[in-house]
């Protein structure tokens, strides 16, 4: 790649992978691959749905792009939420959990394939992510915190193989969540907090009332 003909961009990365593919490999190759087709058939699907597009793929990993870290941050709940439900259906031993990563980050362009550190902090936050969890860069973090209606937990700096400087890390928390944005989901932290003030308020009219 000649850097005379070298184009950049700044967007969202995704990446994911398989909890102990190889350990599931070595045990049944058909089962799990059979697995992994279905799987990655819903995963592309909600990428498609969410403006993404896979640029690249390697045995169990997945690695796509978005012009929104919103939207790549919705198709990353929306994926992990589906996968529970079709895990539950399964055996233990077929049973298949992904970690994913997201960060937004100036990438390298060649054809279309992307290159960079943008890709590599993706890559390498999907690596500390819980099985079935999803862990979000700083930037990404930045950019969704105030428009989807989800807690994080700061994971801190971490650092990571490869990458020269501490990467900031949030994890998405677990729990009743809503990939709408606006107004939090009943479940949310706020949510839990209003829904009991305003019954408290409601009461206490009532009870004026009552008394007068």
């Amino acid at each position: 790649m000649s850097s005379d003909n070298i184009s950049r961009k700044l967007t969202t990365i995704l990446a994911s992978d398989v909890v102990g593919y190889s350990k599931m490999m070595a045990t049944d190759e058909e089962s799990t691959l059979k697995t992994l087709r279905v799987f990655r058939g819903i995963f592309s699907d909600l990428i498609d749905k969410h403006g993404g597009r896979i640029f690249n793929t390697a045995g169990d990993a997945i690695l796509a792009e978005f012009d929104s870290a919103v939207e790549g941050v919705r198709c990353a709940i929306s994926f992990q939420e589906e996968l529970k439900a079709r895990n539950g259906e399964l055996p233990d031993d077929r049973k298949m959990n992904f970690r994913i990563g997201i960060n937004i980050g100036d990438v390298m362009i060649d054809g279309d394939d992307l290159f960079g550190d943008g890709v590599n902090v993706a890559a390498r936050l999907e690596g500390i992510a819980d099985p079935g969890g999803i862990c979000l860069s700083s930037s990404a973090c930045e950019q969704v915190k105030s428009k989807l209606s989800i807690g994080f937990k700061d994971m801190g700096p971490q650092k990571v193989k490869n990458i020269p400087h501490p990467v900031g890390a949030f994890q998405v928390m677990a729990g009743p969540i809503s990939v709408n944005a606006g107004r939090p989901a009943i479940g949310t932290d706020a949510a839990r907090w209003r829904l009991p003030a305003i019954i408290g308020a409601v009461l206490s009219v009532v009870a004026g009332l009552g008394y007068w």
